[in-house]
């Protein structure tokens, strides 16, 4: 009996269960996590892939691969892909799912379903972004910018246009399944002063997921709209304003990048006081820095937008903002080199 308990194979989430099935109705965090790391591997080569095409047809200044078109629908699908599809959910929705529930002594994240639901929204996305890549691809740059997007492009622009929209509400199923996990979840002593730094970033993380992301959805579908209707909300012929745009879009997307590094931040502040063997030195600047990161990170959307027309005062504001938002990164930076 004895032999027979030592041998036998001890249960975990990898042979639980066994076939597609069990994969695919799955609510097991560490699963759904090991089902994003599949998914977001496969945008990542399709990503690496356009951009192998980019740096081959860069090697002659002339057009010797493709010709100018495809190289700007190359360009543009290599952003989307790689911004949308890999960047934004890799950390958060593999290391995220899997580790969140984990370090405060949960048994899942609050919304299991939930959690699944962002998966299968992101493969939808990802389904209806391959489609849009196969039958033409799109050349407004990963920005969308109007109006370009909205008049002028004869590219597929609506349908990247809604694999980005549906793709924002997976990570806006994310964001609200750490927030509530994190908040009503931790077990009894994880106090907010023995949260993991790991958990810290991932919490302004998804803050900026639920913040953020709605604006860039509502702005892309006015792009639709706009495009398909012609309802002229950037159209400065039809009395729409294209900065408007610019200001909408920049207000995601300059906190996006946040959603890619805080993320990564939060594995550097696990690994130096690991493999140092010593505590973090000032755990409390480092944990409210993540937080800072996330609220000033909404306060710099326009030093995108320098070149693009805005007054000397409001370009002398966002400069200032810009500067400040490096504060908490360098806080970051300072207390990992003490630790060391």
């Amino acid at each position: 009996m004895a032999t027979t308990a030592i041998t036998a194979e001890r249960e975990n989430y990898l042979n639980q269960e066994y076939g597609i099935k069990s994969w695919l109705l799955t609510t097991d965090h560490k699963r759904i996590a090991l089902l994003y790391l599949v998914s977001i591997t496969f945008f990542f080569f399709i990503g690496g892939f356009f951009a192998l095409l980019i740096r081959l047809e860069l090697l002659t200044p002339a057009g010797d691969l493709v010709q100018a078109d495809t190289y700007n629908k190359l360009f543009t699908m290599h952003g989307q892909v790689m911004v949308f599809f890999f960047l934004i959910p890799s950390i958060p929705a593999v290391l995220g799912n899997f580790l969140v529930p984990l370090m405060i002594g949960a048994k899942d994240l609050a919304f299991p379903r939930i959690n699944l639901l962002s998966w299968y929204l992101f493969i939808i996305a990802g389904v209806v972004m391959l489609h849009c890549i196969l039958s033409g691809g799109v050349d407004t740059g990963w920005t969308f910018y109007t109006p370009f997007s909205t008049a002028y492009s004869n590219t597929r622009v609506i349908e990247a246009g809604l694999a980005i929209f549906i793709a924002g509400f997976s990570s806006i199923f994310t964001g609200l399944n750490f927030v509530v996990t994190i908040h009503r979840m931790r077990a009894p002593g994880m106090t907010w002063s023995r949260l993991p730094l790991f958990l810290y970033s991932h919490y302004a993380t998804s803050i900026i997921f639920l913040l953020g992301t709605p604006v860039l959805a509502i702005t892309l579908l006015l792009v639709i709209f706009d495009r398909a209707f012609h309802l002229g909300v950037f159209d400065a012929r039809l009395g729409g304003d294209p900065l408007l745009f610019q200001h909408l879009f920049w207000f995601y997307s300059h906190p996006a990048v946040y959603i890619m590094v805080l993320p990564a931040m939060g594995v550097v502040s696990e690994i130096i006081p690991c493999f140092s063997r010593k505590r973090i030195f000032g755990y409390k600047f480092v944990a409210m820095a993540s937080i800072a990161i996330a609220v000033l990170g909404f306060l710099v959307w326009a030093h995108h937008m320098f070149v693009a027309g805005i007054s000397l005062y409001s370009a002398m504001i966002f400069s200032i903002f810009s500067y400040l938002v490096a504060v908490p990164s360098a806080i970051k930076v300072f207390n990992w080199t003490a630790t060391l």
